[in-house]
């Protein structure tokens, strides 16, 4: 680049007015421009605080981007992503949230981090290096911790960016179904070193005040702020970052109405942008890192400074259709671009066959019997789990061959015939299953697969029930021995092409462990339990009891590109169970 001689003089001169105190910050601070503050919370807990200021900052105030995390703001990943953003002329903040790190005061597992976050955000704007658009950014835990800070933020914050997270943690952190998630919940709190954390958890099993406190969900019309949600279908927090952008982009404020974006990939919680998911690859157009970098980085010059105009139109909604792996040419495993999530679909039911059937006619009367028994559950194998082992036990990541589950006397599958013709499936999946037992409480756990020609039962979603809580989160009803009831499993949502000559299967069982926690099914207290009944299970068949799986077929084969943006978006919640149902 050629200087004009004014501009190499206007050059002298700064250094000359502002040489001493550019030596004096860069010297007080690492050579990568950055510097550790103890930040003050309102109620006087220090927080530890890094700051890495681009040179451009010192002479001109600059957009700032915000991750707060407990896993230490001087982990490789931390450092790694404060240096990207400060190359590309951002300022970037890392913070170690309360409890963690080198920060004072005790870890509150997220139950702090509204508060904290609009602190450090005020504080932000107060130095002289921002310049009040800030930006947050972070995945999984850290993502949470956007969430958290989201309902009623200070203006300043202008976007956010959370990644494999979830705003919902009673939900999908804690509980599904009313079950506990024993096998995400227990050793990730045991890793923070946080296990009182997890007896209070287990305290509070229904939804109360405790869970209130914190909820996002119910405060989501006081989010205001652009989101750009990303997730992988087979992730741990898959429907909380579906959830999180269909709420905030109908319900939330002004500012955040319509601005919401959503990315789901064929992706695990740790697999995010590869090709490989559990025991299943797919095409290099799966996307890599580096382009969902990009992509980000995008995001943020977009918001924060004004740049990449071509944000402005991304689709609302990107999802990867899966489709079969390793069939040359079958359908699917393509990029979707959506007006809105979930797409329009026809809910067409699969019912339940006594004789090990699966299709969309009401079959006759009848009974499939099987057994529970807390002292030998039914292994997880796969799914949506962030540890591959759990005391122990081995559990898997991500779609596995179920044949293995499929195979013990304590689980009941039903299988669909061949298809003639590929199966588009985009959306929420939930399972009505029609019981009765002999024990006054019992788990459903409930396991769609995709058989493949050659036998393999590959896991698509998977969800569980808890007898006891079906009637709401925040009470408890027990069966009555030998009385049929319905439980609706929740088998979170997928987006997949079921190819030709595959078939659907549904597997049914009273336990999955130890991705959920074991029922000992006499319906006693589960912080004290006992050693369990056995419990002697009939799932009913047929046009009195329609056991059935609700699959969502998507509509674009029938209908114009044009009515995929015609989407009522939901009425306000007026109840914690009415905002579980608008989630869909």
């Amino acid at each position: 680049m050629r200087y004009h001689p004014h501009v190499r003089c206007t050059r002298r001169r700064i250094m000359g007015i502002g040489g001493m105190v550019l030596v004096a910050l860069v010297a007080a601070r690492p050579a990568q421009g950055q510097a550790e503050y103890m930040v003050s919370m309102p109620d006087g807990v220090l927080l530890a605080t890094d700051v890495y200021l681009p040179l451009g900052c010192v002479f001109s105030p600059c957009p700032v981007i915000l991750q707060r995390t407990p896993y230490g703001k001087q982990t490789a990943m931390s450092r790694n992503v404060c240096l990207a953003f400060q190359l590309d002329g951002f300022a970037c903040v890392a913070q170690d949230v309360r409890g963690t790190g080198r920060s004072g005061g005790a870890n509150t597992v997220f139950r702090d981090d509204r508060t904290d976050g609009h602190a450090t955000i005020e504080w932000i704007t107060r130095q002289s290096w921002s310049n009040d658009k800030v930006g947050t950014f972070g995945g999984s835990a850290l993502g949470i911790t956007e969430y958290a800070l989201a309902p009623g933020a200070p203006a300043a914050l202008k976007c956010q960016l959370p990644v494999v997270a979830t705003a919902d943690f009673y939900h999908h952190a804690a509980f599904a179904g009313g079950a506990l998630r024993y096998g995400l919940a227990f050793p990730w709190l045991d890793g923070q070193s946080a296990l009182g954390f997890f007896e209070e958890i287990t305290q509070h099993r229904l939804w109360d005040d405790w869970w209130q406190q914190v909820d996002v969900v119910s405060q989501v019309g006081t989010i205001n702020v652009p989101g750009f949600h990303v997730g992988g279908w087979y992730d741990i927090f898959l429907q909380g970052t579906l959830d999180a952008y269909r709420l905030t982009q109908h319900l939330g404020g002004p500012n955040a109405l319509g601005t919401q974006r959503l990315l789901i990939g064929p992706w695990t919680h740790t697999g995010l942008g590869g090709t490989q998911a559990g025991q299943l690859t797919y095409p290099a157009n799966a996307m890599s890192y580096g382009e969902l970098l990009q992509g980000w980085r995008d995001w943020f010059a977009f918001h924060l400074k004004g740049k990449h105009p071509e944000v402005g139109h991304w689709p609302p909604v990107r999802v990867y259709l899966m489709g079969a792996s390793g069939e040359p040419g079958a359908p699917g495993n393509r990029w979707l671009e959506l007006a809105d999530w979930p797409p329009p679909a026809w809910t067409v039911p699969f019912h339940l066959d006594a004789t090990g059937g699966l299709g969309v006619e009401v079959p006759a009367s009848g009974e499939r019997a099987f057994t529970s028994d807390p002292a030998s559950p039914v292994p997880t194998v796969g799914g949506a789990n962030l540890f591959e082992t759990v005391n122990g036990t081995s559990q898997g990541i991500g779609p596995q061959d179920q044949r293995g589950v499929e195979a013990r006397a304590d689980v009941a599958v039903f299988s669909s015939p061949a298809l003639t013709q590929p199966l588009t499936v985009v959306g929420p999946l939930r399972a009505r299953v029609w019981v009765q037992s002999d024990t006054s409480d019992l788990d459903l756990a409930v396991r769609l697969t995709d058989v493949y020609p050659d036998g393999r039962s590959m896991l698509v979603a998977d969800g569980i029930a808890r007898a006891r809580i079906r009637c709401g989160d925040d009470r408890e009803c027990f069966l009555t021995p030998g009385e049929p009831a319905e439980l609706v499993v929740e088998l979170t949502s997928t987006a997949m092409v079921f190819n030709t000559g595959h078939r659907l299967r549904i597997s049914v069982s009273g336990s999955n462990w130890p991705r959920f926690e074991v029922n000992p099914n006499d319906g006693g207290n589960l912080n004290s339990p006992g050693p369990g009944r056995v419990a002697h299970a009939i799932l009913l068949v047929g046009p009195a009891h329609p056991s059935r799986i609700e699959v969502p077929l998507l509509r674009t084969s029938s209908f114009p590109r044009r009515r995929l943006a015609t989407v009522t978006p939901p009425a306000p919640a007026t109840s914690r169970r009415t905002t579980r149902t608008l989630a869909w």
